[in-house]
């Protein structure tokens, strides 16, 4: 079944002290357009997750937001310069020396310099560890999204049936109004013209063409036999294929040609106003498959 490229979707996972949240938002997009915000960290995971994305939604704006959380507290790992803090520690003695102070320098002088200590960023490990935690959060994110685009999609195809049902119907109706409508306006055209033209002097064989090509200008079988045979290949393409919007759009474009060429052919009111019902419902349809896959 065809599905809508409207979704959203939202993931939490947590493990090991950290919690990650993916929220995957998709709206209509002629293509298949993905913007993702990671953690500062873990930028060399995008191109990754942005051929995932593109090979599993095929068309849409796809926004994708991840959100890093340390949710237990870790002892931070403190890192010391040994040989700036002993450099710091002579500096600070032969000073004391020279000005006469009787006291020799402490920790508590030497952790006024900052340059000293250092904290460790994350082991290789972690970002490994985190790195599964962010693919487990987008990929759960993406099947929620992915499950809202089809059930949008259903209900989408179940309204487009009702349409292509009406349109059916309503091409019935100007079908059976047009039966017979040919015959009747070559009938009326050759009684009008035999009353202008009393006398013989007009050429019978030339008429007879005329009115002939009038009446086939008048039919409109052909066109409702291509409107009707449009109805099939649309159903069969909601029913058949997810990726359908393109082919959809086409069928709905011949549709709507060959109503046109109905209200031209047509010179009756009824059927002008059945045409008009058409078109109505046909630029409805448009509308909905703008927002399908």
């Amino acid at each position: 079944m065809v599905e809508s490229m409207t979704g959203f979707g939202r993931a939490q996972v947590q493990a090991e002290g950290y919690s990650v949240e993916t929220e995957i938002r998709s709206v209509n997009n002629r293509y298949c357009d993905v913007s993702i915000k990671l953690p500062g960290e873990f930028q060399h995971l995008e191109q990754p997750v942005r051929s995932s994305l593109q090979q599993q939604f095929g068309r849409g704006k796809i926004t994708v937001s991840v959100k890093l959380e340390q949710i237990q507290a870790l002892a931070p790992r403190i890192s010391i310069n040994k040989e700036m803090a002993a450099s710091y520690y002579k500096a600070l003695t032969e000073l004391g020396e020279t000005l006469n102070i009787p006291d020799k320098p402490g920790y508590r002088e030497l952790l006024s310099f900052n340059d000293i200590f250092s904290r460790e960023g994350m082991s290789e490990e972690e970002q490994t560890l985190i790195s599964g935690i962010i693919q487990q959060s987008v990929d759960e994110a993406t099947v929620l999204t992915l499950n809202m685009r089809r059930n949008e999609g259903a209900e989408l195809a179940k309204d487009l049936f009702d349409r292509l049902d009406q349109i059916d119907r309503i091409t019935g109706e100007i079908l059976l109004l047009s039966e017979g409508r040919a015959s009747d306006a070559r009938t009326k055209l050759q009684e009008r013209v035999t009353t202008l033209l009393s006398d013989d002097s007009y050429d019978k064989e030339r008429l007879e063409l005329e009115i002939a090509l009038l009446a086939d200008k008048l039919d409109i079988t052909e066109e409702i036999v291509r409107l009707r045979s449009h109805l099939v290949f649309f159903r069969e393409a909601l029913q058949g294929q997810q990726s359908a919007g393109r082919k959809l759009n086409f069928l709905m474009q011949e549709m709507l040609r060959e109503i046109n060429t109905i209200g031209s052919k047509s010179y009756s009111a009824e059927i002008a106003h059945k045409v008009v019902d058409v078109k109505e419902i046909i630029e409805i349809i448009r509308e909905q498959i703008q927002n399908l896959v």
